[in-house]
């Protein structure tokens, strides 16, 4: 992945802000209130000790991660560019649509399926690469986690599977 070091550096700049005092000196290090809460969150352990550094929860690194990829990593071209050439593109709200992120079986590729009431459908290309998502609570699917592996597939019942006692999907 390139780094997009322009956004770094005014990131940074704009950190350094945070914690400026005596008009012109700023603290090399986070701001302790913004610590506090990071740590409220449950994304740090808790930065109130001897320690210069401090530790990200799971869901910390997995967030910090999320920020990172968002804000700093410059963004490759798509493989399929939108076509050139063209005299105009068509343009819709996607807001709201309701569709379903299907896998090709043939290239593993993702896409996005959306059903028309007739039973036909349109496959769109992804190219938007941190697009929220939201799992309606009829959508029978379940989280696993396998060792470290962390999946996101069909409910149990879906797929035949019994729960251990004590555990849930």
């Amino acid at each position: 992945m390139e780094l997009d070091k322009e956004k770094i550096d005014e990131t940074v700049l704009g950190l350094l802000y945070l914690t400026l005092h005596d008009q012109f000196r700023t603290w090399k290090s986070m701001d302790w209130d913004v610590l506090a809460r990071l740590h409220e969150k449950g994304f740090i352990g808790d930065p109130a000790n001897k320690a210069k550094s401090v530790v990200l929860t799971e869901a910390g690194l997995r967030e910090a991660t999320r920020l990172f990829k968002k804000q700093f990593v410059k963004c490759a071209p798509s493989a399929a560019p939108v076509p050139s050439g063209h005299k105009s593109v068509e343009i819709s709200s996607a807001s709201g649509t309701r569709g379903f992120l299907c896998r090709s079986a043939v290239d593993g590729s993702c896409f996005f399926r959306v059903y028309e009431t007739d039973g036909s459908f349109t496959d769109y290309h992804l190219r938007h690469d941190d697009l929220e998502v939201t799992i309606s609570p009829d959508a029978m699917a379940s989280f696993y986690r396998i060792g470290d592996d962390h999946i996101l597939d069909h409910s149990p019942e879906v797929l035949g599977l019994r729960q251990d006692k004590g555990n849930s999907a």
